[in-house]
């Protein structure tokens, strides 16, 4: 292939990635049209792209197969796509009996682009085909509903006692209820634009997006003019802020209450309950006063900021929480390093944004190669002081070489998902189909997979866990390890830390794992057809070990517990 040609089956690729996902403007689509027109090559690469994403739409994407008939088709859909998408491959519509004239090949291809773009465009905007009204299916609402009235922004040690109102998987959304902060640091958004610092040990309960109840524990709050009315309620009183910064702090039995305005004015009534119907107030506190609450009387005091922590504080503590973090995992990964039994360690440390090699950091051996880095780019890992490289083209990857075989082996990385898998992502892959090259990847459908071929390569077995990435999960680092053990013929499945599943290894023939040449964040490996899927990895990468032993659980917890961001 000369030059001009990858450079524009390269830019296609890019065009149809975007159409295919919904992004391409009406610009891009005519550059697609232009670039596919009269160009036979051009052609046979739009229709194996399209056939592979079909595949994957059908195989990996969805549930319930998607039934198109006769009638259920957009008027802006070809016949030809009916038959593409009912399962037939290109070469069946495109090639029958007779053989198709270039012209009517070419209103072929400009039929199925068109048909894609329908849709994608149907897929992306939930447009429903008119003929479906004519067949009377009952459209299926959902009555989709969000009750969470804050969100967890960040937290420097916090732990949470499991009784309590934790925050939830998906993005820290906070839910009405009592969060029991057992020790460290919280900062809470409420949905109205309200913030607070959290000092464990605190209870606090979140009744709606704009109050809360104070039963124990150290807070401060900021409240801009759109929360304004924020109220936070104690056994005694209820603080109403009109726009202002204060703090309160209740001792363990509830009795004693400081209450401190930093800036502004706050009220302050009696509790709810023994509010009186006069709702007077009790007093007022401006900038720089404050007040003691005892169970006879209320004292007058200046208001001490430096008694609460401050958001800059805080945002000094985080940093300097993740630095500690970092180097106490810097100082485990020393002692990984001079582990006999580590076969790789690429820890993405101590390089700079030009440097394109990945430092394998094993002390002793030489089992495993520097990788080469291709296409991918430096960026920030799970610490803000350490590096990573991220992965967001099919050209991004990192190659590397093992040329001895290994009998037991225990593959860890710490990934950030910055996208749901709707395809395979590779993690680390032989880019040949040789006797027992392997593949590590994560399927489309979300389980984790290891896949090795057989000792005379005339087999290749997958060992799956269930489904295991979700949306909740992008964004955020995670750790996936797989033991590969074929002395007690298992395989088995971790996410942080997590036994996901365990599976026999039936066959003598998988006795051992040879890398080759292989690649990090992508896979070379094609398909029967000679062709190479898309299998690039989406997100960061920002560590990779290869230990020529089976982990044990303590030693799988250790790795996450030490590597985990906070």
């Amino acid at each position: 292939m000369t030059d001009n040609n990858q450079k524009k089956f390269s830019q296609l690729e890019e065009l149809l990635s975007k159409l295919h996902d919904g992004l391409a403007s009406e610009e891009e689509k005519r550059t697609i049209e232009e670039t596919l027109s009269g160009d036979p090559d051009a052609c046979e690469f739009y229709l194996d792209y399209t056939e592979l994403c079909a595949q994957m739409e059908f195989e990996l994407g969805a549930r319930t197969p998607l039934e198109i008939g006769e009638q259920a088709i957009s008027n802006q859909i070809s016949e030809s796509t009916a038959l593409f998408y009912k399962g037939q491959t290109t070469k069946q519509i495109l090639t029958p009996s007779w053989r198709p004239k270039p012209a009517l090949a070419a209103a072929a291809i400009f039929l199925l682009f068109i048909g894609t773009i329908s849709l994608v465009i149907n897929k992306h905007f939930s447009i429903t085909p008119q003929t479906l009204e004519a067949q009377n299916i009952p459209a299926k609402v959902e009555n989709i509903t969000h009750e969470g009235v804050a969100i967890l922004m960040e937290s420097v040690g916090a732990s949470f006692v499991n009784n309590g109102t934790k925050p939830s998987r998906e993005n820290g959304i906070l839910y009405p209820g009592e969060i029991l902060l057992e020790s460290g640091i919280a900062a809470i958004e409420f949905y109205s634009g309200a913030r607070v610092i959290l000092e464990g040990p605190a209870i606090f309960e979140l009744t709606s997006e704009n109050s809360a109840i104070l039963r124990e524990g150290r807070m401060r709050a900021l409240i801009p003019p759109q929360a304004c009315g924020f109220s936070v309620s104690t056994r005694q009183i209820e603080v109403i802020d009109l726009g202002t910064e204060f703090g309160m702090n209740i001792e363990e039995d509830g009795h004693l209450t400081e209450v401190h305005c930093f800036e502004g004015l706050v009220d302050i009534y009696e509790s709810n309950f023994n509010k009186t119907k006069d709702n007077k107030v009790l007093r007022s506190l401006e900038s720089g006063e404050a007040i003691n609450i005892q169970a006879s009387e209320i004292q007058k005091m200046s208001a001490n900021p430096m008694a609460f922590i401050s958001y800059n504080e805080l945002a000094q503590t985080f940093l300097e929480s993740s630095s500690h973090r970092h180097e106490k995992w810097k100082s485990v990964i020393e002692e990984i390093r001079a582990n006999q039994d580590i076969l790789a360690l690429y820890t993405f440390e101590d390089q700079g944004p030009r440097e394109r090699s990945l430092v394998n950091q094993v002390s002793f051996q030489n089992h495993f190669s520097h990788g080469a880095i291709v296409g991918c780019r430096w960026t920030n890992g799970r610490w803000p002081s350490k590096g990573a490289l991220e992965f967001k083209s099919p050209s991004d990857r990192v190659h590397l070489q093992s040329v001895d075989p290994h009998q037991t082996i225990t593959l860890s990385t710490w990934v950030r998902f910055d996208t749901l898998p709707k395809r395979t992502l590779s993690l680390l892959s032989s880019t040949e189909n040789n006797n027992n090259s392997m593949n590590w990847y994560i399927q489309g459908n979300g389980s984790l997979v290891f896949s090795v071929r057989s000792d005379n390569g005339k087999q290749n077995h997958k060992f799956a866990s269930p489904s295991i990435i979700d949306r909740s999960m992008l964004g955020k680092w995670q750790n996936l390890l797989t033991v590969f053990n074929p002395i007690d013929k298992s395989v088995a499945h971790y996410l942080n830390a997590q036994q996901v599943s365990n599976t026999k290894i039936s066959k003598k023939s998988f006795s051992q794992v040879l890398f080759g040449n292989a690649e990090i964040g992508n896979s070379s490996l094609k398909n029967s057809n000679g062709k190479t899927p898309v299998r690039f990895f989406m997100g960061r990468i920002d560590e990779l070990s290869i230990f020529g032993r089976a982990l044990n659980q303590d030693n799988i917890n250790k790795i996450y517990q030490i590597g985990k961001p906070n």
